[in-house]
């Protein structure tokens, strides 16, 4: 089930609800409450851990994976640190503080609508598919 949307208490707009009953979600791992309703599991999540949804009846696929809000879908690239195939400049980083760090660099494959802000104007993002982040 799901509810009619989020109020914002100073202004009174009401943001949509992005997922509907059916609808397949995908949330973090550590997000939401376990309960059990009518003997069966289930996990009570806000709609801001909603990260992707697929809609009901629907395939779980990337082609049907709808972004939700201010989310970004991003392809992780596999950078060798140590490879610089451009020919331009290189920072050199010492393996201690290499070996304790972790980024990421990846491609946009699809990205939310964005957030409303207080007085319901949709922000719209700044990245696009096929941006690398």
């Amino acid at each position: 089930s799901t509810g009619s949307g989020k109020i914002n208490s100073e202004t009174g707009f009401q943001s949509p609800m992005p997922v509907s009953v059916g609808d397949t979600v995908s949330f973090g791992k550590f997000d939401g409450e376990e309960l059990t309703y009518n003997n069966a599991k289930h996990t009570l999540i806000r709609d801001d851990d909603v990260l992707v949804k697929y809609p009901a009846g629907s395939d779980v696929s990337l082609d049907n994976a709808e972004v939700i809000w201010d989310n970004v879908l991003v392809k992780v690239v596999e950078v060798d640190p140590m490879e610089n195939s451009d020919g331009g400049s290189s920072i050199l980083i010492a393996a201690t503080v290499k070996k304790s760090t972790t980024s990421s660099i990846g491609e946009v494959v699809k990205v939310g609508p964005g957030k409303f802000a207080f007085n319901g104007e949709l922000m719209e993002m700044d990245v696009a598919p096929g941006d690398f982040v």
